[in-house]
């Protein structure tokens, strides 16, 4: 008896084992099976109650089957209880076969569609780009996306955020009104699953995507996104895509270099890791000496209008000879960077016609400043704002009185500048490790305090934000400039993402450094034209290419001028170079890049 019991309970459990890993084959079965039961005994029935079936073989497949497959069998049925049974047989049959078949079919369809619906399972992607991970700067680097000359683009976004929140986020930075016929050949996709599991990975082919980016969702440390690398290793990527890493410490940027040639699996992928933070740093630290810096970084970093592009095996100076539509900015080896409107005018070559030269009379440009610097808040980004200062200082014939405080030290910082009445520069920081709803919230409260107690008129406030909806919530405010970390973050990411070749000039532009004639290369500075130019103004160029030539060969060919302030909107000199004559204004402040 306790073998037969042993016996029964190891069936019962072998069933369940087998129903929980295949649920919908293992109902079928037992459905079939029970079907099959039944209609063995139905057959026996009908072998004792009605003679005119010969054996059971007869009984079993022209009685009980025929009457479950062919309900209309049972009209030729003359006997009451071999009909009554073959009603039975046909009523159990709809019940638990027709019924279960119809069951099991319409949730099979419910399931295909709420998997399609939350991107599960697989999905099948070709040249997309892959965004790992969360974080409040996703929505907007998506946003940036829409400017992409392209006639469509997948976005795959993975991360174990909430689908339906994420998309929320997404449409806010979108703002659909604005882009609606842009959004057309925007699909984005987000699928809510683990980016370390390899099987999740390979579910939205990011072996064909054409750019990866790997954003960091831990605000204090990058290890996360160092796992985030580790789990690409085993990868067989087809297009060899650029690996666009966002980290936190500068050393992290050598560790994954060192991860890359020690792994094996890594060493075939193009790893990039960027330490936003520094790069923003000193984004922020330029701003505050210059606040429409922000402006060019911001229109050089976006897909609209003119970008950066190579020019491969070509010279500086044949560059600016002979392409009609590019700007020259940076020698690199072989090639040249070069602004242009998009990479098909980027190569176009203007006509014979000679570009007519002025000989220009420029002023030494030596800028110098003399500022008191007060930061409040602390984040990230604070060391990076402090060391560029120093690199600043150490290059320029500059003093920067820096002082640093805690929002909760506000008072102490409108005391000293309220008595002094000097003017000086006021700098908020937010918080980035707060919660996304909270983002900006420190912000906000010292601008209401600020407005209540600072009395010196003399003092530019200076306010970095992360959430770029929160730009006009506090534009009524008394501040003199907003920078948007975020908004500068993601676009630099999307452009290292899909311009890779590029990021040797980006890293150039941001760095406050100088080589050794003590020059600091790429470097961008605002001068008035009336400042610049000993001659007398205004002055005519029958083209935007003489006039830029001109610059570059009156400062014996170290700056170069890219665009120019009038009534304070920004122009950057795009398009065909050559057709249009320009007029310079003495109260135009000409954007130089310097080159040499």
């Amino acid at each position: 008896m306790r073998s037969l019991k042993k016996v029964i309970q190891r069936t019962k459990s072998y069933i369940n084992i087998k129903t929980y890993k295949r649920p919908l084959v293992y109902v079928i079965i037992l459905m079939v099976l029970l079907n099959l039961l039944i209609l063995v005994i139905a057959a026996f029935i009908a072998l004792t109650i009605d003679d005119s079936f010969d054996h059971f073989f007869d009984a079993f497949f022209n009685g009980s089957l025929k009457w479950m497959l062919t309900p209309n069998a049972i009209l030729t049925i003359t006997n009451p209880k071999l009909l009554a049974l073959s009603v039975a047989i046909l009523i159990i049959g709809l019940i638990l076969f027709s019924g279960t078949i119809i069951a099991l079919t319409t949730n099979a369809i419910k399931d295909y569609f709420q998997s399609k619906k939350d991107n599960a399972g697989k999905i099948d992607l070709d040249e997309h780009i892959v965004i790992i991970n969360w974080n409040s700067k996703v929505p907007e680097l998506v946003a940036d996306l829409l400017y992409l000359d392209m006639k469509s683009l997948t976005i795959m976004i993975v991360s174990m955020l909430d689908k339906s929140q994420a998309e929320n986020l997404i449409l806010n930075a979108l703002k659909k009104e604005q882009y609606a016929k842009k959004l057309a050949n925007l699909n984005v996709l987000v699928k809510q699953a683990d980016p370390l599991i390899i099987s999740h990975l390979t579910n939205i082919s990011i072996q064909k995507a054409k750019a990866v980016i790997i954003m960091n969702k831990d605000t204090r440390s990058d290890l996360h996104v160092i796992k985030n690398v580790l789990s690409l290793g085993p990868l067989h990527f087809i297009y060899q895509p650029p690996i666009v890493v966002e980290i936190k410490d500068h050393d992290s940027e050598q560790k994954l270099s060192t991860l890359s040639h020690v792994v094996k699996d890594l060493s075939e992928h193009r790893i990039l890791p960027v330490c936003f933070d520094q790069r923003l740093g000193q984004i922020i630290a330029q701003t505050i000496i210059e606040e429409r810096l922000e402006s060019i970084y911001l229109s050089l970093f976006s897909f609209e209008g003119s970008e950066v592009y190579k020019v491969e095996n070509q010279t500086f100076d044949d560059v600016m000879d002979y392409y009609s539509h590019a700007i020259p900015v940076m020698p690199f080896k072989q090639d040249v960077f070069a602004i242009s409107l998009s990479k098909e005018s980027l190569n176009l070559k203007q006509n014979k016609k000679q570009v007519i030269l002025k000989d220009l009379h420029l002023n030494q440009i030596t800028p110098s400043h003399d500022l008191d610097i007060y930061i409040i808040g602390k984040n990230h980004k604070l060391n990076f704002i402090q060391d560029a200062f120093k690199h600043y200082q150490m290059k320029n014939d500059s003093n920067f009185q820096l002082t640093c405080v805690d929002h909760q030290e506000i008072d102490r910082v409108i005391h000293t500048l309220n008595n002094t009445q000097r003017q000086a520069k006021l700098l908020l920081l937010s918080d980035e490790t707060k919660e996304f709803n909270e983002l900006d919230a420190d912000i906000i409260e010292s601008l209401i305090y600020l407005e209540s107690h600072l009395t010196n008129q003399h003092v530019s406030i200076i306010v970095e934000i992360l959430n770029p909806k929160h730009g006009e919530i506090i534009s009524g405010f008394r501040i003199k400039h907003t920078i948007i970390s975020n908004k500068i973050i993601s676009l630099l990411l999307s452009k290292l993402a899909l311009e890779v070749d590029t990021s040797h000039f980006y890293h150039e532009l941001l760095t406050i450094d100088q080589n050794e004639e003590g020059v600091d290369l790429q470097e961008i500075s605002i001068v008035q034209a009336k400042d610049l130019l000993k001659d007398v103004l205004p002055l005519t160029f029958d083209s935007v290419k003489s006039w830029i030539k001109s610059i570059y060969i009156s400062s014996l060919k170290t700056l170069v001028p890219i665009g120019y302030y009038r009534d304070q909107q920004l122009y950057i000199h795009e398009g065909n170079l050559t057709t249009h004559s320009i007029e310079i204004l003495d109260t135009d402040d000409i954007i130089l890049m310097r080159i040499a």
